[in-house]
């Protein structure tokens, strides 16, 4: 007979997959022995008993049974339907499987709660075969003698057997009443070892004559005759004296069958025993001898507390324990209740010791708690949660796990928990202190909760509270719990994967198959701690690193050698040099970055990589279960439908670009509205889909489901933004240059500082003083003589504002509780210990504990550190430029985000002829029209005003540095070629651009980042035979030039080789003479004892330095005195990747304008210059013969040539006349002057450098009228 395993108490409510796989994984095809065949013959006629009874058996005989719902099941077929086995011909074979049935259960490994139920199901089942038998009573009395011998020998003097006493009784009463003989010495001796059972586990247990309450220690006095009398019946001197008189009836050889029976209805059983404690406690009460002395009552009911024989009446004590203490604070005088709490303590404290009390001590407390508040008196709720913290908190003492997965725990410490925040809700505005107290011990005591202690309910009953008063504290303490998360047990991903990775080992590898179970059975916070371990041992072969979370038998069998350790070693020594050893940063890996990183690891199987990075996975999923982050938020935000779509689509477009401030902006706008949601008074309900494991088994946990309430999950999405936040906010500051600071900075550090201030009222701190002081920012900034030294003070007070905070809402919030609650949880710092060894340790912990409550509140730390550096920072500067005056005003009027721009690239506030220059203005708008300039960037004019400053403090050019190589960064992504390297350099270009121009006087630079080494590898390449060494050549000439050396110093050397070699024009050289001509230049300028830098970050900087200081050369000077132009100007530095027109013949360099400059024609008529095999400088020199631009103009000019532009380039002079006419016809603009360079024949290979609108034409004056007199 098979029957498959269903479910049992299964509910529809809620579908989880881990249930799923459980329920697959224990189903099972069970075979109902034959034994158990008449049984279900005997029901066959009767349906619904028919199929209990068969489930029954089928789980009854499942692999994993669950005793639990046998017992329940067993109990109501046994006695509910005993009427259908009596009648039944074979019943009495039904009875006896039945029978049979009960002593498996009591021999079975069940816990001893099940086994306690099952005896007295047992006794009422034979209870009912006394009373209900009716006219079978003699057939089914046959099943006694082997109950009473099989009782027997299962009882044995067990303490679990001590209550069947009383059930026995019930059986003498049943066999009286009905005159049943079943008087045999079997049974007799069942009775008296029955109570002796009982005795003897009464004097096992404390001896409630010695409960009396020294009053005296208070200066009162106790009657101790009256309690005396009263206890008498349940002191061990009476029960001693009942197993004298228990000796008596026991049976002896020789005596009469039932003779005594009846006499054991006169000796108390275990339940009147038990009555008797509360009869004494009632008696207590009334007494005349204890009258007013409630305390005497309480006193002993704690006693019954304390004692775990007395569990059965536990909630009967408690509520007795409640009823006394309201009705003492009903009854006693409101002056009095302040001691009575007081003396309440104290007994507790008294029991304190004794770990039975612990729970019932806590119940104490919440009732003590409720009729305290009840009084509606802030002074006496003051004394009650002085005396809360002085008597303690139950911390987890965690001391590692059980071979059945379980974490060995403190049980009392989450049920304190529970009551603190019970209290703390009572009224959070009174209950500062406990606040307090409890964040010391959760933060420096440890917090241990499990997923199944579902303590978000607590936590949701405190919201539904009204916090707002201490809303700061609240979130100070919430913080703190690893809890914020829908989902209880392993669920989804983290339970396929978890079993997948142990899986991949066949369940073989004891460390992972371990932690699979763990994490199924017993979720908790100590998993992420265990899985970072995980990842050490495999990196170290050290097993110390596992020991605290595995039992020694699971310790013992991991090894640091074999199959299941060697590949994954290999990996992690890999990626733990990836991470720095800081297995944290595998949270910041996404799975193609896992990927990535595991992909060229040898000599590692695919099943030990997957091993890993499913490890990694989980430890993710593990690390933004238990701890708040803001990993997946964003796809968190949308699924969840918390915010406007807009919204978050907007705070993803904003982190994807880095605007670190609109970030922050969405998300505190986020966080203003969960804190309202939070706040609100409507209470709102929770929604909870929970289910209970079906068996006790392996691997099976004991609870999956969900937990939904408004206010919780409006608190964990709030920790989750505020950890995004949290990283913005550091992002956001790092992203500033703070090194120095211009009016400019102090305007965006205003900008921010509101955000942080926002960030701070969300924390629930008032920051009515602190926007005072930022408001001065903000009146300041109009100010144009507003000085460096006011803006520091100012600064200073926002400082002093930010440490009246700390102090007010952290330093001061917990001084008080923290020396209290430090040498509560290290004792060692006690009265042995000089009193300053004591002082320094509180300090040191106080110290540390702030400093951690402070980093971990939103936005706080971040802005005491910005604000700190902001002063700093203004001090150095102050110092610095004390006595100079002029540059300090330079600094501040300096703007270092207007410095460098890129010229492929739009950026309106920059794009203008006063910050670009004329040339680089133009550069910009030909590249928007889509023409082909070389890429680049410009050091804008903003950097000559304020060239003092720049270059005269280290940290302003710092900046200015990172920026030019933050460009040059991306140039060589644009080329693909690399400044400085030796074997794919990019060779740049730096050209002076005035916002009014000054032809031929300022300074440029080609072929910058260019060396020997550089020019030798180059000439390597193709097209580069020839122009690498003319390139280093012409940069040799350009820089030597610049030190003072003359254009005929280079044309002497250059015409030696040509008369030498017979080469009339230098493009005829062949390479390996343009080598030697460029070494040639290079010896002539070391042997004229100047310096040559060949480093190319240095040419570059040179350069640039040397352009801005072209503006003030003696030509320039004179120059802009005679054209009557400021010397304020300044310049602009164009800085640009090197286009080759020196490459061949095929390749040149030329200018042109868009109209004859002769005619007085407006047409598009190209007319100009230019020469193939030269770079652009030959040609604005006048140092070379030129050949015309236009066929046109080689006839017009009667040049004796046949070459031109038109005709020997006609690509690119057909491209040259398309840009001419767009520029000139479709853009509007004037004629132009236009330089360019091609670096082959064909339209592609044209680059335009410059463009400037050319000389007006001059006309000849015409007579007009003269005007008259008037």
């Amino acid at each position: 007979m098979t029957t498959k395993s269903k479910p049992v108490g299964h509910s529809d409510r809620w579908v989880s997959s881990a249930l799923k796989v459980n329920l697959e994984r224990t189903a099972a095809d069970v075979e109902i022995p034959p034994q158990y065949a008449p049984f279900l013959q005997i029901v066959r006629g009767h349906y619904g008993l028919q199929k209990k009874t068969r489930e029954l058996l089928t789980e009854l005989n499942h692999p994993f049974v669950n005793w639990e719902y046998v017992l329940k099941e067993l109990k109501s077929i046994s006695i509910g339907d005993f009427h259908i086995y009596n009648h039944h011909p074979d019943g009495l074979d039904a009875l006896f499987i039945l029978l049979t049935i009960y002593f498996d259960v009591l021999k079975s490994p069940a816990s001893d709660d099940v086994k306690d139920s099952a005896i007295h199901y047992l006794f009422d089942f034979a209870d009912a075969v006394i009373l209900q038998s009716n006219e079978f009573l003699e057939r089914n009395l046959s099943l006694f003698p082997g109950l009473i011998d099989s009782f027997m020998d299962l009882a044995d003097g067990k303490p679990l057997f001590k209550k069947c006493s009383s059930y026995l009784k019930r059986i003498i009463r049943a066999v009286v009443d009905k005159q049943v003989e079943i008087s045999t010495p079997a049974f007799e001796t069942l009775l008296y070892q029955m109570f002796r059972t009982t005795y003897d586990f009464w004097l096992d247990q404390p001896d409630p004559a010695l409960w009396l309450i020294d009053e005296r220690r208070v200066g009162e006095s106790l009657n101790e005759t009256a309690y005396l009398e009263m206890i008498q019946p349940l002191s061990h001197h009476h029960f001693r004296q009942l197993i004298l008189a228990l000796e008596a009836l026991r049976p002896s050889d020789g005596g009469k069958d039932g003779a005594h029976i009846t006499d054991f209805l006169a000796l108390p059983d275990y339940f009147q025993i038990l009555d008797n404690y509360l009869h004494v406690a009632a008696a207590l009460e009334k007494s005349e001898a204890y009258a007013g002395r409630h305390l005497v009552k309480l006193d002993f009911l704690f006693g019954v507390m304390s004692a775990p024989g007395l569990r059965d009446i536990h909630a009967s004590a408690m509520r007795e324990i409640n009823y006394s203490l309201k009705l003492v604070f009903q009854e006693e005088k409101k002056e009095n209740l302040d001691d009575f709490v007081r003396k309440i303590f104290g007994f507790l404290k008294k029991n304190a010791s004794q770990n039975e009390f612990r729970g019932a001590g806590i119940d104490c407390i919440i009732t003590a708690a409720r009729e305290v508040f009840a009084q509606n008196a802030h002074p006496l709720v003051e004394t009650f949660i002085d005396e809360l913290i002085a008597y303690g908190f139950e911390r987890p003492e965690i001391k590692g796990s059980t071979t059945d997965w379980q974490v060995q725990v403190n049980p009392e410490h989450i049920r304190t928990i529970r009551a603190w925040l019970e209290i703390i809700a009572m009224k959070p505005r009174w209950t500062k202190k406990l606040i307090s107290a409890l964040i010391v011990n959760l933060k420096i005591g440890g917090i241990f909760i499990r997923d199944t202690d579902l303590i978000q309910r607590d936590i949701s009953r405190l919201l539904n509270a009204d916090i707002a008063p201490a809303y700061n504290l609240i979130k100070q303490l919430l913080r703190l719990f690893p809890v914020y998360f829908s989902e209880i047990g392993a669920e989804g991903e983290l339970r396929d994967i978890t079993t997948r990775v142990d899986e991949l080992s066949c369940r073989n590898d004891r460390l992972i198959d371990f932690f699979r179970k763990q994490s199924h059975v017993e979720s908790n916070s100590l998993l992420v701690e265990f899985t970072e371990d995980i990842f050490r041992f495999w990196f170290s072969g050290e097993k110390q690193s596992i020991r605290k979370h595995v039992p020694g038998e699971i310790y013992d069998q991991v090894t640091n050698e074999g199959r299941y350790f060697d590949g994954a070693h290999r990996v992690l020594v890999h990626l733990f040099a990836k991470v720095g050893n800081k297995p944290q940063k595998f949270l910041e890996w996404d799975t193609t970055k896992i990927t990535r990183e595991l992909s060229p690891i040898q000599d590692v199987s695919e099943t030990d990589k997957e091993r890993v990075s499913l490890m990694i996975r989980i430890y993710q999923l593990m690390y933004k279960k238990y701890h708040p982050q803001y990993f997946d938020l964003l796809k968190d935000l949308e699924s969840a439908n918390a915010f406007a779509a807009q919204d978050i689509l907007s705070l993803k477009r904003s982190l994807s670009d880095k605007n670190y401030y609109r970030s922050l902006t969405i998300i505190l706008k986020f966080l203003g509205a969960l804190k309202a949601r939070i706040l609100s008074g409507k209470e709102t309900p929770s929604f909870e889909n929970i289910y209970y494991k079906r068996h006790i088994a392996a691997g099976i946990p004991s609870m999956y489901g969900t937990y939904h309430e408004e206010k919780f999950d409006a608190l964990g999405l709030t920790l989750r933004l505020e950890s995004l936040g949290g990283m913005l906010f550091e992002e956001q500051i790092k992203s500033m240059n703070l090194q120095f600071i211009t009016k400019r900075t102090i305007i965006k550090i205003h900008t921010y500082l509101w955000n942080y201030l926002n960030a701070l009222d969300l924390e629930g701190i008032s920051t009515e003083g602190l926007v005072a002081k930022v408001k001065y920012v903000t009146s300041a900034l109009p100010i144009k003589q507003f000085s460096m030294d006011q803006y520091l003070d100012i600064f200073r007070f926002i400082s002093k504002g930010i440490q009246d905070i700390i102090r007010d809402y952290y330093i001061d919030a917990h001084s008080v509780n923290l020396p209290v609650i430090i040498r509560q949880i290290n004792p060692q710092t006690g009265e042995t210990d000089p009193e300053p060894r004591q002082d320094e340790f509180i300090y040191q912990q106080s110290e540390n504990f702030l400093r951690g409550l402070i980093s971990s509140a939103f936005g706080l730390q971040v802005l005491d550190n910005f604000v700190h550096t902001v002063i700093r920072t203004l001090n150095a500067e102050l110092e610095k430029f004390k006595d100079n005056k002029r540059i300090l005003n330079l600094l501040m009027d300096y703007n270092p985000e207007l410095a460098v721009t890129s010229i492929y690239g739009k950026n309106t506030k920059m794009d203008n002829q006063i910050l670009l220059g004329n040339k680089g203005y133009f550069l910009k708008k030909l590249v928007s029209f889509g023409f082909q300039v070389p890429p680049g960037f410009i050091i804008t004019t903003e950097v000559f005003r304020g060239y003092d400053a720049v270059y005269g403090y280290k940290y302003i050019f710092r900046d200015l540095a990172a920026r030019v190589n933050k460009e040059i960064d991306a140039l060589e992504k644009k080329t693909g070629r690399k400044f400085g390297d030796r074997n794919n350099p990019l060779l740049l270009s730096v050209r002076s651009g005035a916002t009014v121009s000054l032809p031929g006087m300022m300074r440029s630079f080609l072929n910058v980042g260019i060396n020997g080494s550089i020019a030798e590898n180059l000439s390597a390449k193709k097209d580069f035979q020839w122009a690498a060494w003319d390139s280093y050549r012409r940069f040799l000439q350009t820089w030597g030039m610049f030190q003072g050396l003359s254009r005929d110093f280079f044309d002497a050397i250059m015409d030696s080789f040509k008369q030498k070699h017979g080469v009339p024009r230098k493009i005829q050289f062949p390479p390996d003479l343009m080598k030697q001509i460029a070494l040639a230049y290079k010896k002539g300028i070391l042997d004229s004892g100047l310096p040559l830098v060949d480093d190319p970050l240095r040419q570059l900087r040179h350069a640039i330095l040397q352009v801005f200081d072209s503006w003030y050369s003696e030509q320039a000077r004179i120059y802009r005195h005679q054209m009557h132009l400021s010397d304020q100007w300044g310049t602009a530095v164009i800085v640009q990747a090197m286009v080759f027109g020196n490459f061949h013949e095929r390749s040149g360099s030329g200018v042109i304008f868009t109209r004859d400059p002769k005619s007085v024609s407006s047409d598009v008529t190209l007319y100009g210059d230019f020469i193939f095999g030269v770079q652009g400088d030959d040609i604005v020199s006048g140092l070379v013969e030129t050949f015309p631009i236009s066929e046109k103009q080689r006839m017009a000019e009667h040049r004796n040539t046949g070459i031109s532009l038109e005709a020997n380039f006609p690509a690119i002079y057909a491209e040259l006349v398309k840009i001419a006419e767009i520029l000139i016809y479709e853009r509007g603009l004037n004629h132009q002057e236009i330089e360019f360079t091609f670096e082959g024949p064909e339209k592609e290979q044209l680059f335009l450098l410059q463009t400037r609108d050319m000389d007006q034409t001059k006309v000849k004056s015409l007579r007009r009228f003269k005007d008259t007199a008037s």
